[in-house]
């Protein structure tokens, strides 16, 4: 495998694609256009961690390092695949310093991610129609696609990355599936599930992009060792570059595209301590919903590239998180955790909530305590003070909540507010985040929550509320929308710019409401989608969609 690039001429050379970021987004949108032929060049910030011996591998970095999440050195970050950077969260009227966990190095967040991969709703495609009293969010009427568009995409997506799963009885009728056999529910994970059957409601095995093999921790939260974990390296990347003549350039951090007449003419990078500048005849970004935007931000001058509609950064989303920690009666047992979901409440009464689902193994008892130091200090920064005092307690206190429990996680879709953003520092040096929860979400949010909890009585379960803080930028996506029109969006229905017409955006970026459940699969299938479009533009072959984007000419008189 092409692990580093050392020739000359690979760096000067112009490529068919360069493709920037390795995650879900990238790595599928780029195997599957090495597949078909394209001359391919990854550009990753992050490292190689593949078959790596200095990797941190195999377990929480917490527990690998013994430090909680505040006590991790950057080098720590960069060998177990994490972001070593912070944000400056500008939401309040105090700058605060916020280190969110994203993945940094081949697989992206991918290399760190709980594997499930499940498909939107057909709801989701109509979002406004569900949100009518949600005055002030940025909602299109739809997406600019249908579900119907996605649906064998999606199959092709499950059978790339191995998902397995049964199948949601809540699903439409008719959709082709591409999915495997998952591992049988655990007895503690039965009677969870027979709970949920006697209240009416619908359990299955959540979609997990998994081989199981033996000794298989399903590595939730870091870099799997023994590759049981389908994620974008193993699925796309490596087929990429081992099969279909890619190449990769890790350690390498874009920092600004440079454009003329419409287009991208280069692509600028730092890569082994060196200014290099790439060409590529197209350029797909896929650095992640907070790194894209941030990009196009600080290339073409003050108001940044392609962002002629002002949309570039804004209508960020992530999904509110909770975690649940649940108590069978049936003493819980060694095997698989990440096993069971549940949609009856993504839309109830009217309402579009979300889901719940296993979360998996959670984090160390110090890690999910410093949490708490994190929330004494937005409260009020002085009683950040007195967590040394009372540290000893509350991780004891911890470990004991997640002794013997079954951890499920949920997750709530979020809304669009041009409000809520990523932006960049006046030197352009520092991202920086606006983020704030309407009230129209804490009612919603107070509503799921409740569904929640009568659902899981007469079990008991503790809960770890943790979806009103900024630092969980869980699943974050929507800075870089598409739609039809160039005034409110930033890419057109093929996932290009409107006013750049080599320019891509796959990653969960393009996302124009966010949906309720896991974006991994959308953002897969929706790759696959836009390669093949690419190709068949490419080839002549692609016919023009009635009421796609206007053309780049017309595109750029409202830049």
């Amino acid at each position: 495998m092409k692990k580093f690039i050392d020739d000359p001429e690979i760096l000067s050379r112009e490529w068919d694609v360069i493709v920037i970021g390795t995650g879900v987004g990238g790595a599928t949108a780029g195997y599957a256009l090495a597949k078909a032929g394209k001359s391919v060049l990854f550009c990753e910030r992050g490292r190689y961690h593949v078959d790596s011996p200095d990797s941190l591998a195999g377990d929480w970095l917490e527990a690998l390092t013994g430090s909680g999440s505040g006590g991790l050195t950057a080098e720590q970050k960069r060998r177990g695949g994490r972001f070593t950077g912070s944000i400056n969260d500008v939401t309040g009227p105090h700058t605060r310093q916020i280190w969110p966990v994203l993945g940094i190095g081949t697989g992206g967040s991918s290399a760190l991610y709980g594997m499930v991969m499940e498909r939107l709703f057909p709801s989701d495609f109509t979002p406004a129609s569900h949100y009518r009293d949600a005055e002030d969010a940025n909602l299109p009427t739809s997406w600019p696609i249908s579900f119907n568009e996605l649906n064998e995409y999606y199959s092709k997506a499950e059978g790339l990355y191995g998902v397995r799963a049964t199948v949601d009885p809540l699903r439409p009728p008719g959709e082709t599936r591409s999915i495997r056999v998952p591992p049988a529910f655990t007895a503690s994970v039965e009677e969870l599930a027979e709970n949920f059957r006697s209240k009416g409601l619908h359990p299955y095995h959540v979609p997990v992009a998994c081989e199981y093999l033996p000794g298989c921790r399903e590595c939730v939260g870091y870099i799997c060792p023994q590759r049981c974990k389908r994620d974008s390296v193993t699925a796309c990347l490596e087929p990429a570059l081992e099969q279909h003549g890619a190449a990769l350039l890790s350690e390498c951090e874009v920092d600004t595209l440079d454009s003329a007449d419409g287009r991208v003419t280069a692509v600028n990078a730092r890569w082994r301590g060196k200014q290099i500048r790439l060409s590529g005849r197209k350029v797909i970004l896929a650095a992640g919903a907070v790194h894209t935007p941030a990009i196009l931000l600080r290339s073409n001058g003050a108001g940044g590239l392609a962002n002629g509609s002002g949309q570039v950064g804004r209508n960020l989303m992530r999904h509110f998180v909770d975690y649940y920690i649940v108590y069978t009666k049936t003493r819980y047992t060694r095997g698989p955790q990440k096993q069971i979901a549940m949609n009856d409440f993504y839309l109830i009464d009217g309402m579009k909530l979300g889901t719940i689902q296993s979360n998996g193994r959670m984090p160390p008892a110090r890690s999910i305590a410093a949490g708490f130091k994190e929330t004494l200090q937005e409260v009020w920064r002085p009683l950040g003070l007195l967590y040394p005092v009372i540290r000893a307690i509350v991780e004891f206190r911890v470990q004991r909540m997640l002794s013997g429990g079954h951890a499920l996680v949920s997750f709530m879709e979020d809304l669009p507010y041009q409000s809520n953003r990523i932006g960049l520092s006046e030197d352009k040096q520092n991202i920086t985040l606006e983020y704030s929860i309407g009230p129209f979400e804490a009612r919603r949010l107070a509503q799921f929550r409740l569904h929640i909890a009568n659902a899981l009585k007469p079990l008991k379960f503790k809960k770890i509320y943790r979806a009103s803080e900024n630092r969980v930028l869980g699943h974050v996506c929507g800075t870089c929308r598409f739609g039809m029109d160039p005034q409110t969006s930033v890419l057109n229905r093929d996932n290009r710019a409107h006013e750049i017409e080599n320019l891509y955006v796959v990653d969960a970026s393009f996302f124009p409401t966010s949906g309720g459940i896991n974006p991994s699969l959308t953002i897969a299938a929706n790759a696959l989608r836009v390669a093949d479009r690419i190709v068949a533009l490419d080839d002549g072959t692609a016919s023009r969609i009635a009421g796609n984007s206007p053309n780049i000419a017309e595109a750029r008189k409202h830049s």
